[in-house]
């Protein structure tokens, strides 16, 4: 028998391209990782969003309202008025949109709920352009509307299932990861429908996605204080500083 177990791996899901800084994170805290990403996401090109960005530039918009880095990268090319208050949700997508030379009047907290209630109420002259994945949730369209706000919702990128190769699919499934991290709705969905072991701990990085999860019945390990790798990268360690040890696994040789 060996003496002691090695510790499981951390499995995190970010789409390609997503997942260097909290890999980085998770590294300098000497954490085992494992990248595979649930979904990819497929930028949108069409008549929908041309049209959409046209009206931006003619000033049709009083507000451009701005939930995810990866619909920030599809207005790396749009032409944003003077007069066009751009609100970022999170700070990852306010420096993206900054990096596009698009200043950001206001950034809200890491949730769409959160912008939501930031948002002033209106008597129905603002304008909001809503670029976001086909697959956003209704919490920032409806409760604008609400708010009086006409919201023009167009589709920036779409996101695509991954199929993990097997290993990993049999790894969630049978409790080989020590935790795993997951970074959206759209991405929690994912791993539920491929089977996540109960002994796995879930770590997510914002309300919106603890409540994906929690709606799929299971139980959030730990959720991120902000919405930032650094803060995930402290849930995760603390997550794994708080588990048991993994039981020890027999030696091959006799």
């Amino acid at each position: 028998m060996s003496s002691a177990a090695s510790p499981r791996p951390v499995l995190v899901t970010r789409p390609a391209g997503r997942g260097g800084a909290l890999l980085s994170e998770l590294d300098q805290r000497g954490i085992e990782v494992v990248h595979q990403p649930l979904i990819r996401l497929v930028p949108a090109h069409g008549d929908e969003l041309d049209a959409g960005l046209g009206l931006l530039a003619d000033g049709a918009y009083t507000h451009l309202v701005v939930t995810s880095r990866t619909a920030a990268e599809a207005l790396a090319e749009a032409v944003v008025p003077a007069g066009t208050a751009v609100i970022a949700v999170g700070e990852g997508t306010a420096r993206q949109l900054r990096a596009s030379g698009h200043p950001v009047s206001h950034v809200a907290a890491g949730s769409g709920a959160a912008l939501v209630e930031e948002m002033p109420s209106v008597d129905g002259e603002a304008a909001v352009l809503f670029p976001a994945s086909a697959a956003a949730s209704r919490t920032v369209p409806a409760g604008l509307r609400a708010k009086g706000y006409r919201v023009h919702e167009v589709t920036a990128y779409r996101p695509v299932p991954v199929e993990p190769p097997a290993a990993i699919a049999v790894g969630l499934a049978t409790g080989a990861y020590g935790a795993i991290a997951l970074t959206s709705p759209m991405i929690a969905r994912r791993a539920v429908a491929l089977g996540i072991h109960a002994s796995t701990p879930i770590v997510t990085i914002g309300e919106p996605t603890s409540i994906a999860v929690r709606e799929a019945g299971l139980v959030v390990a730990r959720q991120a204080e902000e919405t930032t790798d650094a803060a995930l990268a402290r849930a995760v360690q603390q997550v794994l500083a708080a588990a048991p040890p993994a039981p020890a696994r027999p030696c091959d040789a006799p």
